[in-house]
C-alpha cells in the first residue's frame, strides 16, 4: 500500500517537471482503480492520540488520490475523460465503504470524548457522514445538476426578434453574427426564408445590450435570457430542492450566521446602484477607459508577491537545474540544492521553476511555477504535519495586459500559498477547514498582496464590481427564499430587485431558473459576500498590537484549527463577541473590498 502511494506522489512531481514522461495519467488511473483503503489496522485500544495518527496514515492515501484526481481533471484530454470518471466513481464507492465501517463509528466516539483537536476531528467526520446521500438520491442530484448546467449552456438557444423595431442592423453587430449565420446555414437551409431575426445567444447578447438604443428592447432581451430555461429546469430544480431543503436550515446553523441573521445581513448590504442589469453594458461602455499602468510582466508580479510574503514569514528557495534533473532521473537519491539568498531567489525567477517553500523554520513543500496559455493554480497535495509535505502549482500567462489578469495571478499565488501553509496535523482540517473561515485567510492574503501592488480600480472596474455584488446579493436572496420556503415569494423578491437596481421586475422569482449557483452552491452562495465583509473588518478593526504576520498565522496557518469566533477575539478590538461582529459586518457591507 505504501509503495503505491509513493509512486503516485512521484508521478505528480514528474508531471509538473517533465511533460515528456509517458502517460502518467494512465499510471494514476490504474493505481486509482486498484486502491482500496481500509481501517482494519486501526487499533481502538490505543490512546486517542495514537488512534488519530493511525487513522491519518490509513486514510491519507485515499485523500491524496482525490486531490490528484482533481488536478488531473483540468489537464486531461477529452479522450481521457472516461478514465477520470471511472476513477472518480471508484473513489466515491470506497468512501461509502469507509463511512459505513463500524470501526469508524467507534473511532468517532473515542474522539468525541477527548479534548481538542481530537473532538474537532470527530465533528468534521460527523459532518461528512451527515452530508452523504444514498445512491439513489446522489444519482438524482447529480443528474439534475447536470441537466440544469446543460440547459443553461446556450449551445442550442437563439434570440428571436419578431418585433422589427428590436432588430439591430448595426454593422458592428452584424459583423459579430457572420460566423454564426454561416454555421446556421450549414445546418439549416431554410434559414434564408425565415422572416424573424435570430442571434446566437453566446456571441451576441452582451453586444446586443450595448448597441441597442431602445431600453425596452434591451429589457425584453435580458428578461427572455433569464427565462430561457425556466420550463426545462423546473423539474430538475424541484428534485434538488427536495433533496437539499430538509437540511438547509440545519446547514446554516453550523455557520456563523443563522437564517434570520443572514436575511438581515443581505438586506443591510443591499445598495441601490440605480442601474438595471439590461443597462449595465451601456453604462460601462460610457465610462472612460483608463489604460492599465501596472506590471506587464507576470514574473515581476510574482517576484513582488514573493517579496511581500516574506513579511508574513514565507520564504522561497529555487531548486537548481541539477536538482531538478536528479529528481526526474533518480527518485531515491537526495537532490542537490543551490542555497540562494532571499534577494537572489526573488530576482532570478525562471520559467518552469521549482521552489521549496518555508514558513519560518517549517518546510511547507514544493511550488511549481510554469508559463502557460492561461493563469491557474492547483493544490496537488495538501500538507499534514508529521505525515507529508505539500505540493502546489501555478500556471501563468507571461504578458499582463490589464488589472483582471494581474488580479488572477495574485489570486493564483494566494491560493497556492494558503494551501501550502495550512498547519493542522489532520488532513480534513487542512483541506476543508471550518464552516465559516476556510476561505477567509486566503481572501485576506489576496487583499494584503493587492494593497502593496497598488492595483487600484478604475471607475469602470468599480462600477462592474458594484453591479456584480448586487447581483450576488439578489441571487442569494432568491436562493434563500427557494430553499427555506415551500413556495417562492414573488412580491418580496420583486421588491428586493428594485432595491438593488431601481427597476421593477414583477417576475423576479424567475431568476431562480437562470443560474447554476442555485443548484450547485445552494445555500452557501452568499459566503463570498460574508467573507469579504469579514476581511474588511480585519483590515479596519484589528488591535494595534496585532501584526500582519500574526493575522497570517491565525487565519491562514491556523495550526490550532480555531473557530471564526476564536480568531476574531484574538484579532479584533472589543467588542468582538459574535453579535458585535455581525453588526460590524453590516456596517462595512456597503463598501465591499
Amino acid at each position: 500500500m505504501q509503495k503505491n502511494i509513493f509512486v503516485v506522489i512521484l508521478t505528480f512531481s514528474l508531471l509538473a517537471t517533465a511533460p515528456a514522461v509517458a502517460n502518467p495519467l494512465n499510471l494514476f488511473i490504474q493505481q486509482c482503480l486498484r486502491y482500496q483503503p481500509s481501517l482494519v489496522e486501526l487499533d481502538l485500544n490505543q490512546p486517542v492520540a495514537k488512534q488519530a495518527v493511525q487513522f491519518e496514515q490509513l486514510t491519507l492515501g485515499f485523500n491524496n488520490f482525490n486531490d490528484r484526481l482533481n488536478y488531473y481533471r483540468d489537464l486531461a484530454a477529452n479522450s481521457q475523460r472516461e478514465s477520470i470518471l471511472m476513477c472518480q466513481l471508484h473513489l466515491a464507492d470506497e468512501l461509502q465503504v469507509l463511512l459505513k465501517d463500524p470501526t469508524l463509528e467507534h473511532f468517532i466516539d473515542n474522539l468525541s470524548q477527548a479534548q481538542p483537536p481530537y473532538s474537532s476531528l470527530a465533528a468534521k467526520l460527523k459532518s461528512i457522514q451527515s452530508r452523504q446521500l444514498d445512491i439513489t438520491s446522489k444519482s438524482k442530484l447529480h443528474n439534475a445538476q447536470a441537466t440544469i448546467r446543460r440547459n443553461l449552456s446556450n449551445n442550442h438557444v437563439e434570440l428571436v426578434f419578431n418585433d422589427k423595431k428590436c432588430q439591430l442592423t448595426s454593422p458592428a453587430f452584424e459583423h459579430s453574427q457572420e460566423d454564426t449565420t454561416r454555421n446556421n446555414d450549414n445546418h439549416d437551409n431554410n434559414n434564408s426564408v425565415n422572416t424573424t431575426a435570430k442571434y446566437n445567444l453566446d456571441v451576441s447578447l452582451a453586444k446586443y445590450l450595448i448597441l441597442q438604443p431602445n431600453e425596452q428592447c434591451r429589457k425584453s432581451a435580458w428578461l427572455a435570457y433569464q427565462s430561457r430555461a425556466k420550463y426545462k429546469n423546473a423539474v430538475s430544480l424541484d428534485i434538488i430542492k427536495q433533496i437539499k431543503q430538509p437540511t438547509a436550515a440545519q446547514h446554516l446553523d453550523t455557520h456563523f450566521l443563522d437564517s434570520d441573521a443572514l436575511i438581515n445581513y443581505l438586506q443591510q448590504i443591499t445598495t441601490n446602484i440605480n442601474i438595471a442589469p439590461w443597462n449595465i453594458g451601456q453604462h460601462l461602455a460610457s465610462l472612460p477607459h483608463e489604460k492599465y499602468t501596472g506590471f506587464t510582466s507576470a514574473n515581476d508580479i510574482i517576484a513582488q508577491a514573493f517579496q511581500q510574503l516574506e513579511e508574513v514569514g514565507i520564504r522561497f528557495e529555487i531548486l537548481s537545474v541539477a536538482a531538478i534533473t536528479q529528481q526526474q532521473d533518480r527518485f531515491e537519491q537526495k537532490r542537490e540544492e543551490t542555497q540562494l539568498s532571499s534577494e537572489k531567489t526573488i530576482n532570478q525567477l525562471a520559467e518552469n521553476q521549482i521552489y521549496r517553500v518555508w514558513h519560518q523554520q517549517r518546510l511547507l513543500g514544493e511550488l511549481f511555477v510554469t508559463p502557460a496559455m492561461k493563469t491557474s493554480a492547483h493544490i496537488i497535495r495538501y500538507p499534514v504535519i508529521g505525515h507529508q509535505f505539500a505540493q502546489a502549482s501555478i500556471s501563468y500567462v507571461k504578458k499582463i495586459s490589464n488589472r483582471r489578469q494581474a488580479n488572477q495571478l495574485i489570486d493564483a499565488v494566494t491560493e497556492t500559498i494558503a494551501g501550502l501553509a495550512r498547519g493542522n496535523k489532520f488532513y480534513l482540517n487542512n483541506k476543508q477547514g471550518l464552516a465559516d473561515n476556510h476561505s477567509l485567510g486566503q481572501l485576506w492574503l489576496a487583499q494584503y498582496l493587492r494593497q502593496h501592488l497598488k492595483l487600484d480600480l478604475s471607475e469602470r472596474e468599480q462600477a462592474a464590481i458594484d453591479y456584480r455584488q448586487q447581483l450576488r446579493v439578489f441571487r442569494s436572496k432568491v436562493i434563500l427564499d427557494f430553499y427555506l420556503n415551500e413556495h417562492i415569494n414573488q412580491q418580496p423578491l420583486a421588491i428586493s430587485f428594485e432595491q438593488s437596481f431601481n427597476q421593477e421586475w414583477q417576475g423576479a422569482q424567475e431568476l431562480a431558473f437562470s443560474f447554476n449557483g442555485i443548484a450547485n452552491e445552494g445555500i452557501d452562495y452568499y459566503l463570498p459576500l460574508w467573507h469579504q465583509s469579514l476581511v474588511r473588518i480585519i483590515f479596519e478593526a484589528s488591535k494595534p498590537t496585532v501584526t500582519k504576520r500574526q493575522v497570517f498565522d491565525i487565519f491562514v496557518v491556523n495550526e490550532e484549527n480555531l473557530t471564526l469566533n476564536e480568531q476574531m477575539i484574538i484579532i479584533l478590538t472589543p467588542p468582538n463577541d459574535p453579535s458585535s461582529i455581525i453588526r460590524r459586518a453590516f456596517n462595512v457591507g456597503h463598501s465591499q473590498i
